[in-house]
């Protein structure tokens, strides 16, 4: 089953541009297991074990982080919002059909990862509020949604 390998090596931690490990348990939680990309970080010492790492005050933070980012990017996506706020200038009727496919790709995003999201209502209570404002419940008031 594809989606129990979600998350396995995801993540790839590299410092000052040197690659250090993919095999991080802790880097990410599971509820954002499938999110996949490069963490560069100058901070944390490259002559170190991964043990050590694992339990670096840098990490946690990093973590945090991450997953702060993740979330924020998901609620942009699913209010429609693009990630840059270049294009200020646009003109209405484009901007609407803009938010309509940026939101139509988090509906995707959505059918594909939302259990995980759901999960991730239960596992953090940290960011629950943050999470809450990325459920969709299907219902008959709002047609699809």
């Amino acid at each position: 089953d594809p989606k129990n390998e979600l998350g396995k090596k995801n993540i790839r931690l590299y410092v000052r541009r040197v690659f250090i490990t993919d095999e991080f348990d802790d880097l990410m939680p599971k509820y954002l297991s499938f999110v996949k990309g490069v963490v560069d970080s100058d901070d944390l010492p490259l002559n170190v074990s991964r043990e050590i790492l694992q339990q670096s005050r840098l990490l946690r933070i990093i973590k945090k982080k991450l997953v702060r980012k993740v979330i924020d990017m998901l609620v942009k996506l699913s209010n429609g919002e693009k990630e840059n706020k270049d294009a200020e200038g646009e003109e209405g009727a484009d901007k609407s059909v803009e938010e309509r496919s940026l939101k139509d790709k988090y509906n995707e995003i959505w059918k594909e990862f939302g259990q995980y999201i759901r999960l991730g209502i239960i596992e953090d209570p940290s960011n629950r509020q943050r999470l809450g404002k990325l459920l969709r419940y299907t219902s008959t008031k709002m047609g699809s949604q």
